[in-house]
């Protein structure tokens, strides 16, 4: 087997480079001057890192494509204030030679504690009808494997193998933790948590993982959203006494968790337990991907590069009572 050599979250500037990765995105660009170069994202279990190459940038990437594995030479330099590999050589590597449990970016928790955590709060659903419905849906293997396995997004949060369960779990939990803070407000527990369970399901269709993340056509002709919303109402066709203000209530939570119509919801929240989803939908994204940023940044930079996802720096130190 070839080693794995360096991982990215290791990687420092003025370092040396000499690893192996996948590409999960490849541009043949040309500058203002005329000049030819190639950009290319790698990636690995760690993260990702953008390198270049400025010298035969065509003829070093002829045969390199996203989705294959490369060993790379170069040296770690820092431009707009992020790390990115200068690249000196690049070869493609057969996949039977390298360890590819290396080079998928995946969580860093806990899979399976992460499953039999949230089949715990599954089991906690009194509401016989929605206990029933999640049973239903995930009493399919080939999709509770698929879940289980699926990113959350292609780029910015949980973009990685478990991120969707990982997202998922993280609701839930919110939900039995801020629930009670909130319970004078009279909100539904059992239907938010079916809410937090099923909002995103859709995604197991929206994206292909099996080696970069990617959308689907699926994906970008209709959407997780909808995906999700018709993967739960065809299964509540199924009973015979599914009750329809919960059925309606439930779709509407599952429509409404963008928030916000430009952000791709086809309605705005309209019920207390819609609004507190949204909430904490939109929070458990956003703390992640400012994390994913402040992470990418070198350890000695206070401030990330410039955000275009968030329109900002993010100042890179936290605190401590030391201080």
């Amino acid at each position: 087997m070839i080693p794995k050599g360096g991982f990215i979250s290791e990687m420092k500037q003025g370092g040396n480079v000499k690893a192996v990765f996948m590409v999960s995105e490849k541009r043949l660009l040309t500058t203002r001057g005329g000049r030819p170069y190639a950009r290319l994202q790698l990636i690995d279990k760690t993260g990702e890192i953008q390198a270049m190459i400025w010298d035969d940038p065509k003829e070093k990437t002829s045969d390199i494509e996203p989705g294959s594995v490369v060993g790379v030479r170069g040296n770690i330099e820092l431009y707009d204030n992020r790390l990115q590999i200068r690249i000196d050589k690049i070869v493609r590597l057969e996949e039977n030679k390298i360890d590819m449990s290396n080079l998928l970016p995946t969580t860093p928790r806990n899979i399976s504690d992460m499953v039999k955590e949230l089949d715990q709060i599954t089991s906690n659903i009194k509401d016989t009808h929605l206990a029933s419905l999640i049973e239903n849906i995930f009493g399919s293997q080939e999709f509770r494997e698929a879940f289980i396995k699926a990113p959350a997004a292609k780029t910015i949060h949980h973009n990685y193998v478990g991120g969707l369960l990982e997202h998922t779990l993280q609701l839930a939990r919110s939900v039995v933790s801020l629930l009670s803070v909130y319970s004078y407000m009279g909100m539904n527990q059992d239907l938010l948590l079916a809410g937090a369970i099923l909002h995103d399901i859709g995604k197991v269709y929206e994206y292909s993982y099996d080696r970069v993340i990617d959308m689907t056509p699926i994906g970008r002709l209709v959407g997780h959203v909808y995906l999700s919303a018709h993967i739960v109402d065809e299964e509540i066709s199924r009973f015979d006494d599914f009750p329809e203000e919960l059925r309606t209530q439930l779709i509407h939570l599952i429509l409404s968790h963008h928030g916000q119509l430009e952000f791709g919801s086809p309605k705005l929240p309209m019920t207390k337990e819609a609004m507190f989803l949204h909430i904490l939908d939109d929070l458990d994204a956003k703390l992640a991907g400012f994390a994913s940023v402040i992470g990418a940044t070198p350890s000695n930079e206070l401030f990330s590069s410039f955000s275009h996802v968030y329109n900002r720096y993010l100042y890179t130190k936290m605190y401590t009572e030391e201080e």
